[in-house]
């Protein structure tokens, strides 16, 4: 089995690499592998593909928009993402500043909103971006916060 997302089990598991499986427990949707540290332990099957087909990475992305850092702003930035299977991904960044200035413009309607593929980011800093896209790459929900290209 293929793990998918490490989650909380850091020094356990690792992302991308296959476990050879010791016993499942279908009951409790539970599977011993040996892990990195070579002992044998329990982990939940949500952790892994069962079907050993390989995860998905992040390989590289860029911004599609001109980055403005002026507070004021409204709109959203765009960026592009290149994955480790050759697809091309893409979805729209807010800082918690911009989203703000969006939804208190007079006359929004609705005056909420829920975009699928939006990721709200601290800021426009690359360091920032990178981190926030990492950290969801490896928990497995970066193909779920982005469309396809």
């Amino acid at each position: 089995m293929i793990c998918r997302t490490q989650g909380s089990y850091s020094e356990a598991l690792t992302r991308g690499i296959t476990y050879q499986v010791i016993d499942i427990n279908n009951d409790k949707e539970m599977v011993r592998i040996k892990c990195d540290n070579g002992r044998l332990s329990w982990f939940p099957l949500y952790h892994f593909n069962m079907n050993s087909e390989d995860v998905i990475d992040l390989i590289s992305w860029k911004f599609d928009d001109e980055v403005s850092n002026d507070a004021n702003e409204t709109n959203w930035i765009e960026i592009s993402l290149k994955m480790s299977d050759g697809s091309e991904r893409w979805c729209i960044l807010y800082t918690p500043e911009r989203l703000r200035n969006c939804l208190q413009q007079p006359n929004v309607y609705p005056t909420g909103l829920h975009i699928k593929h939006m990721i709200v980011v601290k800021s426009y800093n690359v360091e920032d971006i990178q981190s926030v896209l990492d950290y969801l790459n490896q928990e497995d929900e970066l193909i779920g916060a982005t469309l396809p290209l």
